[in-house]
């Protein structure tokens, strides 16, 4: 009986697995408008301020996409999109101001969906040339689908070109950690501390980037807490921050935020509990 059962439980898992999507499309683009690429490029200028990244998706409804960002080789962020119909397209950008790109810097966006489906990986360089660079008609098709490969991360070492003593100009590189920090975007926030660092010789901003990176795991640390819905712990986790985190650091905006979602979402369980109670024969 156990043989005959066999085939038709692989069968029913197979056929309750839905099908990898098609990607008819995808490019690093300028800009979208219209819910279209205004370009397909393969290299932009060093002082781009934002980048986007475009899929068209054929025989995916109701699945989800994933953009996976990374520079270097060093992974940034993971962006979820929702398929919404069989015909659908959709895009994900990256603010670039404020994180210390230079020449030669290479962004990458791997496309995955929800089964583990790997549809494509494409990469655009930064140049100091002033003209974003078109890719060739030739490439108008997704690439056969690659595994994502990843480079040893960089190391967290002063730039030696700078003076030990000499502070650098790092407000832009904060208000990007600050930007990402309020989007709940940690790995991203990371990624660009460890940008910044790469500015600076000066001990001093080393050792404030380095309490920051710490700040900044406590933060995702409290934001797993939230996610578990774990008020009583995220609430103790969120008082220790307010209290070791200084007002001038760009975490400190974000832990604001959580306070507010905290309270938020203490009144909706306690209006749970009251329509329970009032249910209650």
């Amino acid at each position: 009986m156990a043989s005959l059962l066999a085939p038709v439980l692989a069968s029913a898992q197979t056929e309750s697995r839905p099908a990898c999507p098609t990607l008819a499309r995808a490019s690093f683009t300028s800009a979208v408008e219209n819910r279209e690429p205004t370009d397909d490029i393969s290299q932009a200028p060093v002082d781009t301020a934002e980048l986007f990244f475009y899929t068209e998706v054929h025989d995916g409804s109701d699945q989800t996409l994933y953009h996976h960002w990374s520079l270097n080789g060093e992974p940034f962020v993971d962006v979820t999109l929702e398929i919404g119909s069989d015909f659908w397209r959709t895009w994900s950008s990256k603010t670039l101001t404020g994180l210390g790109m230079k020449a030669g810097d290479t962004w990458a966006v791997s496309v995955t969906g929800a089964q583990g489906c790997e549809l494509g990986q494409w990469q655009v360089s930064l140049t100091t040339s002033g003209k974003a660079t078109a890719v060739p008609e030739t490439r108008n098709t997704p690439a056969a689908a690659t595994e994502r490969k990843r480079s040893p991360a960089q190391n967290n070492t002063g730039n030696p070109g700078h003076d030990d003593t000499a502070p650098v100009d790092l407000s832009a590189n904060f208000m990007a950690i600050e930007e990402l920090l309020n989007l709940g975007d940690t790995r991203g926030a990371r990624s660009a501390i460890k940008r910044a660092r790469a500015l600076t010789g000066n001990a001093q901003q080393l050792a404030e980037l380095d309490q920051m990176d710490k700040d900044n795991q406590a933060f995702a640390e409290l934001n797993q807490l939230i996610r578990q819905r774990d008020i009583p712990a995220a609430r103790q986790k969120l008082q220790e921050l307010m209290v070791s985190v200084p007002a001038e650091s760009p975490v400190y905006p974000a832990l604001q935020g959580r306070h507010k979602l905290l309270d938020q979402l203490n009144e909706m369980n306690r209006g749970s509990a009251a329509l329970q109670a009032a249910s209650a024969p």
